[in-house]
């Protein structure tokens, strides 16, 4: 487990502080802090609640439902549970951080690899994106770069699936079924995640619920929610363009099929009266055409040659070897 200690000053800026101090001034309610916690398990969660002596159903709720996504509003603390992702060897992967808000502290549990918009801004960096010195402004902050992380993912993915629609443009047998399930498997996931934070933020922004929002950070999270309103548009475009190329392939690989089929077929036709000739001067006669020839094995090869050969350049003419 990982613990980040920071504290907001009234500039705004972030500043760290040590788990001791965080501890002691969330309790006596000296200072504004933000709480980072980083793959942390049920034992080491309850252990900083103990800490900062959250108790009951809020205690319990941090412990049993730190996968189930939505929004917890008890008093004096509330709860909230998004479904984010997480970077895991070159895989998108669907987790879920919370957050626990007060007016005094903010207190986010999440996986270390959780996908970020920006990963290395630094602390005098905060002095341009908070909105605000209160918790509202941190949570607003961290709700707006969860939104431009799944624009930029959203942004990532259109390009992926761009290219490789051009490239079965090109060439369409370089392209197969897997290559299109494995965008597919990748939209659903962020789908997934733009549609859990979404109606999460729209709720939080209608409510205008203290200490979540004030009037300087409702702007933030009005454009957060715009942000995933967008991706989320961007996301059913692709997934129609997924399922036009799925189509495309499938209808392809049809026609590959009857194609096939048809050449059997013309095969089968030329071959057919080579049998039936074939069939006939099999029969256990003891006088048949051609038998008391000289040469009536010869001529029976040119006859079947003959017909075999006039129905392929019959066909092939008719475009059926195409």
């Amino acid at each position: 487990m990982i613990t980040n200690c920071l504290q907001i000053s009234d500039v705004p800026q972030l500043s760290p502080c040590e788990y001791t101090f965080a501890v002691n001034a969330i309790t006596k309610k000296k200072a504004r802090i933000w709480i980072d916690v980083l793959d942390a398990d049920t034992s080491d969660v309850e252990k900083i609640l103990d800490d900062l002596n959250v108790k009951g159903l809020i205690k319990r709720y941090c412990l049993e439902s730190h996968d189930h996504p939505g929004f917890y509003p008890l008093k004096p603390l509330s709860l909230m549970v998004v479904p984010v992702q997480i970077d895991e060897q070159d895989e998108n992967k669907l987790d879920y951080m919370s957050l626990l808000i007060s007016c005094d502290f903010l207190i986010t549990f999440r996986k270390s690899n959780m996908a970020r918009f920006q990963k290395d801004i630094t602390i005098k960096e905060t002095l341009e994106l908070l909105p605000d010195s209160s918790i509202a402004g941190i949570f607003s902050t961290l709700l707006m770069g969860l939104s431009l992380d799944c624009l930029r993912k959203a942004a990532k993915l259109s390009d992926n699936i761009m290219a490789l629609e051009e490239q079965m443009d090109r060439e369409p047998t370089s392209v197969n079924i897997k290559d299109i399930s494995a965008k597919r498997f990748d939209l659903l996931a962020l789908e997934s995640v733009v549609q859990g934070q979404l109606p999460i933020i729209e709720a939080i922004v209608t409510s205008n619920r203290y200490p979540i929002t004030s009037d300087s950070t409702l702007e933030y999270l009005i454009w957060t929610a715009a942000n995933l309103k967008s991706a989320d548009r961007k996301l059913e475009w692709l997934e129609h363009i997924i399922e036009v190329m799925r189509s495309s392939i499938e209808a392809y690989g049809q026609e590959k099929t009857n194609r096939r089929l048809g050449r059997l077929t013309v095969l089968s036709m030329i071959f057919m009266p080579i049998t039936f000739l074939a069939g006939v001067w099999g029969m256990n006669f003891e006088f048949m055409p051609l038998l008391s020839l000289k040469n009536g094995y010869l001529v029976a090869l040119a006859v079947m040659i003959m017909i075999s050969g006039g129905m392929y350049q019959y066909y092939r003419r008719k475009g059926w070897f195409k």
